[in-house]
């Protein structure tokens, strides 16, 4: 604004702008407020779906512990129905997957994981689910199947890589290719922190590895 303006002249040009801009300022703040207003709604709804998601979940899991099959599908399926693409539906599947490998129901098992893997969002989701799979696979004595299915991952997070190369190593030694399980075993313990139970249970692995092959290297010398 002109400095040598006076006081009188100023404020004249003040209401000629805001007179000339006002509209378009209160739509300017409208704008902000609903749009404040309209985040505010949208994270409480978010908040309460995830609440409600969060129970479901929690009832699904206790139908499971007291082996309500009938209620826990009913409960599953409300999930899939109403919270489709959430964590808890996810980990509602796993659950129900956990509770058929408990009784030996492998194929029931691989359905529920195999929904995970089709379904899940989150990567983790779907790595675990297809590390059980691999799981189930050698219980049924599929060991090539089991195989195929790990090695279609050609590139997994770090913290998933030390289980993808035991179970590997598991798979190799039911073959009998100690050599390659050796060297799963190996590269899975590089990928953890010695100390803990999941370092000691593959060590313990390829331990007997190195035992099981010591007498056949033996006679063959």
């Amino acid at each position: 604004m002109d400095d040598n303006l006076t006081d009188q002249q100023q404020a004249e040009v003040v209401k000629q702008w805001l007179k000339d801009n006002g509209l378009s300022i209160l739509v300017s703040i409208g704008l902000g407020i609903s749009a404040y207003v309209g985040l505010q709604f949208y994270q409480q709804s978010q908040l309460r779906e995830s609440e409600t998601a969060s129970r479901l979940y929690a009832e699904v899991e206790f139908a499971l512990k007291q082996q309500r099959m009938s209620q826990a599908q009913s409960l599953l399926q409300e999930m899939d129905n109403n919270f489709s693409g959430s964590p808890y539906q996810q980990q509602s599947h796993l659950a129900m997957a956990k509770l058929h490998m408990d009784t030996l129901d492998y194929d029931n098992a691989i359905i529920q994981l195999e929904f995970v893997m089709e379904n899940a969002i989150d990567e983790s989701f779907r790595h675990i689910a297809r590390l059980r799979i691999g799981r189930i696979m050698i219980e049924q004595d599929e060991l090539d199947s089991a195989l195929a299915l790990l090695s279609s991952v050609t590139a997994s997070p770090i913290a998933y890589t030390p289980y993808y190369e035991a179970i590997k190593g598991d798979i190799y030694a039911a073959q009998g290719q100690l050599e390659k399980a050796k060297v799963a075993y190996s590269l899975a313990l590089d990928s953890l922190e010695p100390g803990n139970f999941d370092f000691d249970f593959i060590k313990m692995k390829a331990d007997q590895i190195q035992t099981d092959a010591t007498p056949l290297d033996s006679s063959q010398s």
